[in-house]
């Protein structure tokens, strides 16, 4: 019974990173669409600058 419920959780937090790992891809594809790429580079030098 306890190993079942560790495979259970298990499976979930694999699923869960899974998931997380392909809605972020997708935001990131979106934002590269609705911006372009040279806006995207250019934000991320002007994060970095401001460190």
């Amino acid at each position: 019974m306890i190993s079942l419920s560790l495979s259970v959780l298990a499976l979930i937090v694999v699923m869960g990173i899974f998931l997380s790992i392909l809605v972020g891809g997708a935001v990131y594809v979106a934002r590269t669409r609705r911006r372009g790429t040279e806006a995207m580079l250019l934000n991320a030098r002007k994060v970095r600058e401001l460190r």
